[in-house]
């Protein structure tokens, strides 16, 4: 197993206990959560994470964390969704932070 298969498993496994506790914090009823983990042949990764339950006041909550890793950089995207059954309304708020 190569230095980077390693670094990235270990990545992945503390991605999904930080989800886990996020995900608990935020939701206190039941919730799912769905770790994706994928490489490219030039080396690159990307691991995406998407945790779904209900918020603090009842809502249904999608959180969706990306992290991409590869020759030219490393980039995060963190998006949350909340929809309100009583409006109708939705709410997403996507941050994404890239290489400098």
């Amino acid at each position: 197993m190569t230095t980077m298969t390693k670094r990235l498993l270990a990545g992945v496994a503390a991605l999904g206990l930080m989800a886990g506790v996020a995900l608990a914090q935020g939701t206190p009823g039941s919730g799912s959560s769905t770790t994706t983990v994928t490489s490219s042949p030039n080396g690159g990764s990307s691991t995406s994470t998407t945790q779904q339950g209900v918020g603090w006041n009842g809502n249904q909550v999608n959180k969706k964390d990306t992290y991409k890793q590869g020759s030219a950089g490393s980039s995060e995207t963190h998006s949350k969704t909340e929809m309100d059954p009583n409006s109708g309304g939705t709410t997403t708020s996507t941050t994404t932070t890239k290489p400098q």
